[in-house]
């Protein structure tokens, strides 16, 4: 069973590759660097079919696959592990744990420990002359927790569709606003060479699609609510809807 689910791990590795490199037909410009894609979708199916364990490992290949065939490089394959690690450990918490409450109270606790670091990091980073490597800290630290809540592993079921609109709700919001904070001081301004300062005030200066000008940080927020979702229905559906759990799942 276990070799099973490695090979059906690498398959949707596989996929996630096929999405990421397509990304640029496929994908939705967002006008900050951001592209709305399909890549982690397989990390989802893997984490609704296989468990969290499984997702974590498709996930894992997914920023190595971005690593080695993406422009954005180290930036990229962290951005996107930091950002698809809430949409896995979220609902395998609410689908899984029978103290829930519990639970989302230590979630909501890293988070905000994930806020104060880039605060923190950031702050140390312009004293110490690195602004540029102020996120990657508090971007490390959503990867080492998100894959210590996800040890245990197995499979969760959020066949319901109330919680999995629940778990969704819950998961989008605790990404985007960790990932509102890492590209406004860490993605953005390392890749274009400027500190935070100069690339906020760069993107309230754009014209960004349905929000104008001056909208910079809540543009990032929107977009990656939008990105949870489709990333989540186009993973549920096929898993629940169309019965992958059932076929596939044993």
């Amino acid at each position: 069973m276990r070799t099973y689910r490695l090979i059906a791990s690498a398959l949707l590795a596989a996929l996630a590759f096929i999405l990421q490199i397509s990304n640029g037909v496929v994908g939705i410009p967002t006008g900050f660097g951001m592209t709305v894609d399909l890549a982690a979708v397989p990390v989802l199916i893997a984490l609704f079919v296989l468990g969290a364990e499984y997702a974590m490992t498709v996930v894992a290949l997914l920023a190595l696959i971005i690593l080695a065939t993406s422009p954005t490089g180290y930036i990229g394959a962290l951005m996107k592990m930091a950002a698809t690690i809430p949409m896995i450990v979220v609902p395998y918490i609410i689908a899984k744990e029978e103290k829930i409450y519990r639970d989302l109270i230590g979630a909501v606790a890293v988070i905000l420990g994930v806020l104060a670091l880039f605060a923190l990091s950031t702050e140390l980073a312009q004293m110490q002359g690195i602004e540029m490597l102020a996120g990657i800290v508090p971007l490390l630290v959503v990867v080492a927790v998100g894959y210590w809540m996800a040890r245990k592993g197995g499979r969760i079921d959020l066949s319901d569709a109330k919680l999995a609109i629940i778990a969704l709700a819950i998961a989008a919001f605790s990404r985007s606003l960790i990932m509102t904070f890492a590209n406004l001081y860490f993605a953005g301004p390392v890749f274009y060479s400027i500190t935070p300062e100069e690339f906020i005030g760069a993107l309230d200066a754009l014209v960004l699609p349905l929000f104008g000008s001056g909208m910079g940080w809540f543009a990032i927020f929107f977009w990656n609510v939008v990105q949870s979702a489709i990333e989540f229905a186009f993973a549920w559906v096929p898993a629940y809807y169309f019965g992958l759990v059932k076929r596939y799942a044993e």
